[in-house]
């Protein structure tokens, strides 16, 4: 397993599970008979499994912990037990168990991905009558939010692909083979890891000295903390606020310097500042957002989660949403620009010399050091996710795709995640958080359309 991928399985703990979710709402297609059944979608989805290697690959671990674990094929491979069906018929209901499914770990004997699946399901935003849900969990060890959006459309494929006859069933290996091969490898990751210490810490000077020259803006290190930056407790709520895609793209072209995923932070922004002033706990300052940026078009790699996470200011102390727009657009293509740096990529890069014992044995020390009283974070206040998912031309048996969502794992101190997501004519923001953090979600998910309406109306005059 690739180092960058083994680390979000030495992060997670009890309260945070390195999980995402990427759902996908089909509804049926006039003429049909309605939702389709359990047997259907089954066979429908091992139909497509059987031609995606790394969904029947699953993990083995090194005894003691001396090396990153390995991706084998599971030789006792059945897609039935990856496809969970829930007997639920409101959107509440579905959206309390998607929820829920954040904090259940994964089944370590198997390929750590689940399909959960909803039919017949009413409320949903931005679709009419009754909805089936699929929604792919996967483990973020196994899939960054762009390798689950292709995943996504790997399943819901209308021709699925052939299988891999080069693929082929073995046993698992052996705990003391695995044993040895750490202990001959131990010299030289030490090795490694001393040569990676001094061009990480290199590259660091090198990227501060650019800072310094004004070639890079650096990010602004501590954020005023909020009721949204605590410890996290062991609970989840999620829902999704949903937005017209071609209107968000009209108001891109009337103010011709801004993205979409620039008014999606600007809208969030404003319904975060919003929110916390309602709670009496307005910002001192501007908040800022981790946002993940794919590095894929930058750098060849073979990791499952190709991306670095910028700290993007959202410019909360900016009142009318153009101008945040505008101010957000100019932070993001600074971040963008220090992230993609040669010393930056360096930097990120140095995780890949550190075996697997020295990061979880540093990262007890870290857990084991008493908690600091401040009324600052480090970075950023929120996590910020955009994935878009493509034209609308997914299929699940005879029902097509007309909504995507996904939720994201938390990490302290953040209580509250949002993902943006899109397909086809659709963009929906999905809300993800600690219930003691965010302790009124539906008011939260207001604020998102009032922030949106109030961004429109501006745009338009």
């Amino acid at each position: 397993m690739d180092p960058r991928d083994s680390v979000f399985l030495y992060v997670e703990n009890e309260v945070s599970k390195q999980i995402i979710v990427s759902a996908y709402v089909f509804a049926p297609e006039v003429g049909t008979a309605g939702p389709p059944g359990k047997a259907e979608i089954v066979e429908w989805i091992a139909d497509r499994v059987a031609g995606i290697d790394i969904l029947r690959r699953r993990l083995v671990k090194v005894p003691f912990g001396l090396d990153h674990p390995y991706w084998v094929m599971d030789p006792e491979f059945s897609v039935e037990d990856h496809i969970v069906f829930h007997e639920v018929s409101e959107w509440e209901s579905a959206r309390t168990a998607l929820a829920e499914s954040l904090l259940q770990p994964m089944d370590e004997s198997r390929p750590p991905w689940e399909l959960h699946v909803m039919t017949g399901v009413r409320g949903i935003e931005g679709v009419a009558g009754e909805a089936t849900v699929a929604a792919l969990k996967t483990h973020h060890a196994a899939a960054d939010g762009m390798l689950s959006a292709e995943l996504g459309r790997r399943l819901f494929d209308p021709a699925p692909r052939a299988p891999d006859t080069r693929v082929t069933r073995s046993s698992l290996p052996s705990g003391f083979g695995l044993l040895t091969r750490a202990a001959r490898s131990a010299p030289a990751n030490l090795r490694r890891l001393a040569v990676g210490l001094l061009d990480a810490r290199a590259a660091q000077r090198e990227l501060a000295l650019h800072c310094e020259q004004g070639k890079y803006e650096s990010p602004v290190v501590e954020r005023p903390g909020t009721v949204f930056n605590r410890p996290l407790s062991p609970g989840r709520v999620f829902d999704i606020a949903v937005f017209p895609l071609a209107e968000l793209h009209a108001m891109k072209t009337d103010l011709g310097d801004v993205t979409i995923n620039d008014l999606a932070l600007a809208v969030i922004g404003g319904a975060m500042r919003v929110y916390l002033t309602e709670v009496g706990d307005p910002s001192a300052g501007s908040l800022a957002a981790g946002v993940p940026m794919s590095t894929r078009s930058i750098r060849d790699d073979v990791s499952r989660n190709q991306f670095v996470t910028m700290a993007v200011d959202l410019h909360t102390d900016i009142v009318d949403p153009v101008d945040r727009a505008r101010a957000i657009h100019r932070s993001v293509l600074g971040e963008r620009a220090r992230k993609s740096s040669p010393a930056s990529i360096r930097i990120d890069e140095f995780v890949r010399a550190i075996p697997g014992f020295a990061i979880r044995a540093g990262l007890g020390i870290i857990r084991a050091l008493p908690a600091r009283e401040s009324q600052s974070v480090g970075w950023a206040n929120t996590l910020i996710t955009n994935v878009p998912k493509g034209a609308a031309d997914l299929k699940l048996c005879g029902s097509s795709v007309v909504v995507s969502f996904s939720l994201c794992a938390l990490v302290g101190p953040s209580g509250l995640g949002h993902w943006v997501d899109s397909i086809g004519d659709v963009l929906t923001v999905g809300v993800t958080a600690d219930p003691r953090q965010l302790r009124d979600d539906r008011r939260y998910i207001e604020l998102l359309r009032e922030s949106y309406d109030e961004l429109r109306e501006i745009v338009a005059r």
